[in-house]
């Protein structure tokens, strides 16, 4: 009797951790590579603005975000990029206004973004640029060209589920060191091409869209390329060096929060999971990369840096949450020859200029001065 009891708990507790383990897969397939474009959400509200400062309730993760140093306040019906000191009182946050794009009023709903600048580069930035159009391996892919009378060009390759607009704070900086700006999509984006799979693939199929966008650049007479990737747009560059033919021309590469391994940003993850049994991240990562179609192996870039010869600009921050900051400390480690490491304490994942904003573009200006002549 005992034994048939012991039996049923075992087959019971067996049947629980291959749910857990079929659950956790398909989470991490829809959160890790799932291809959908999130609705944009405004939940906090503004409760006066003036010509210099706006009071706004913030909700949510805008609690944390409406503090950083240099945020964006984005509506409806207009935006404000905030910057400067602020003050917190009963809930209510007040910041000064840097600029502004259309029109908020009180009562308006707003989110804040890590961005700044989310519409283009005339609205928000007052500068002139092309929308342009480059064929690629799925098809056409789009972008902006905000243009420099140079042949000096630099790519901004954005992160997970996110859009060409993420670079758009770094446009006054790369404009100062003298380069054209391609800001450009890549398959599984909204406007662009999907591929068959239908997933985000942290590099292995998006490559050969980075590879288009500097064919593009190289058509418009670019001798002198750049690139700066975020996120999964660091990967989606580290795959492209160590793959395309047209590497070796690349002057300089910038990497923010890279994921440079999503082994280890998966094992980050299912640590922080309080129900998943100690080991299940391995059956688990087995079921994802047959949902998918992948091999884990492929996704760790850091086995194969002895191939790179580009000099790095890399920027990372060790509150990172989402990609660990380890794994650009093992980057600088193993290259210390190409690699320049702006290594930081508080920025959130991607999010470096928001926090560190001198630091980051005199980074990034020193790095380009130095290789744009090499």
């Amino acid at each position: 009797m005992i034994a048939i009891v012991l039996s049923s708990i075992s087959a019971v507790l067996a049947a629980i951790v291959v749910f857990i383990i079929v659950y956790y897969a398909i989470e991490t397939r829809r959160q890790g590579f799932k291809i959908f474009w999130q609705k944009l959400e405004y939940f906090s509200s503004v409760i006066s603005v003036d010509e210099e400062k706006v009071s706004f309730r913030p909700r949510g993760k805008d609690i944390s975000n409406g503090q950083l140093d240099n945020i964006g306040l984005v509506g409806r019906t207009g935006s404000l990029a905030l910057s400067g000191p602020y003050t917190i009182e009963d809930g209510i946050i007040t910041r000064q206004i840097l600029s502004r794009n259309g029109f908020l009023e009180k009562g308006a709903w707003v989110r804040t973004s890590l961005f700044v600048h989310e519409e283009n580069p005339k609205a928000n930035l007052d500068l002139n640029y092309h929308d342009v159009s480059f064929e690629s391996e799925l098809g056409t892919l789009t972008g902006w060209h905000i243009p420099e009378d140079t042949n000096h060009w630099i790519i901004g390759i954005h992160g997970h589920r996110s859009y060409r607009t993420e670079t758009m704070r770094f446009v006054p900086t790369f404009q100062k060191c003298g380069l054209n700006v391609l800001l450009s999509d890549y398959r599984n984006d909204e406007n662009a091409p999907i591929d068959k799979g239908g997933y985000h693939m942290f590099g292995l199929t998006e490559w050969p869209d980075l590879e288009s966008a500097v064919n593009f650049c190289k058509a418009n007479g670019a001798e002198k390329i750049f690139l700066m990737g975020h996120s999964m747009g660091g990967a989606i560059l580290m795959k492209y060096l160590l793959e395309s033919p047209t590497a070796s021309i690349i002057s300089g590469a910038i990497l923010e929060s890279p994921a440079l391994d999503l082994n280890k940003i998966i094992e980050m993850k299912a640590a922080e999971i309080p129900l998943l049994p100690r080991g299940a991240e391995y059956p688990v990562k087995k079921l994802v990369s047959r949902m998918v179609g992948l091999r884990w192996e492929d996704l760790n870039y850091l086995k194969r840096t002895e191939e790179l010869s580009t000099p790095m600009l890399l920027i990372h921050s060790q509150a990172d949450e989402t990609v660990p900051v380890s794994l650009s400390d093992q980057l600088a480690t193993q290259r210390p020859d190409i690699v320049t490491y702006l290594r930081l304490e508080n920025a959130l994942h991607a999010a470096a200029w928001n926090t560190d904003k001198e630091v980051v573009e005199s980074s990034i200006g020193t790095f380009i001065s130095q290789n744009i002549n090499n």
